[in-house]
């Protein structure tokens, strides 16, 4: 899928996670588990959203992965050139999905991608 003919979603097989997995970009103590790494054949960003069926219904893991993606999109402006696969799901820590708000996850998003490496550096 490509949202605004800037990014798009991964898709199944579509994506190599990485081995051994990157570490998490916010502490454990977070609601979400967010890593990130660089794809080299990628145009820019993609957005990896899982969660798991014992984190909550169908509709609360459908309504936490649209508020993902709507986060995302929000906050992803400068990324739009670069090739990073950010893979964001619930932390061990997190309440259920329904009680998590847009602005939690908007916020922690925010704070994760602006913790990302420039890509200048080696």
């Amino acid at each position: 899928m490509i949202y605004k003919g800037r990014f798009r979603t991964v898709r199944h097989k579509d994506h190599a996670v990485p081995t051994p997995l990157p570490r998490p970009l916010l502490g454990q103590s977070s609601w979400l588990d967010i890593r990130a790494w660089r794809l080299s054949a990628a145009a820019g960003p993609m957005l990896l959203v899982t969660s798991p069926r014992k984190t909550g219904g169908a509709v609360q893991r459908n309504r936490f992965r649209r508020q993902v993606r709507m986060a995302f999109l929000a906050e992803a402006g400068g990324l739009s050139n670069h090739p990073w696969v950010v893979w964001v799901r619930p932390g061990r820590t997190a309440p259920p999905l329904a009680t998590i708000r847009f602005q939690d996850i908007e916020s922690q998003l925010r704070l994760a991608l602006r913790r990302l490496p420039a890509l200048d550096t080696p």
